[in-house]
């Protein structure tokens, strides 16, 4: 489904039909479900990177004082 025909049965919900209605969130409900395993993917990268690099961190500053 492209993203105009979405767009078009968003804006006019009250006057499409139920298969248009149901396709459209069938659509939405896919993109949510991957946009949210983005979100918790890159989540979970960032806090490794995070952990990473405070160790890092810490490290250097034992040598450096």
């Amino acid at each position: 489904m492209d993203i105009e025909k979405i767009k078009n049965i968003i804006e006019n919900y009250d006057k499409v039909p139920n298969k248009d209605l149901t396709e459209a969130m069938i659509f939405l409900n896919e993109r949510f479900e991957v946009t949210k395993k983005t979100v918790i993917d890159l989540t979970h990268q960032i806090d490794a990177i995070e952990r990473d690099f405070n160790k890092l961190n810490d490290e250097l500053k034992k040598r450096v004082i």
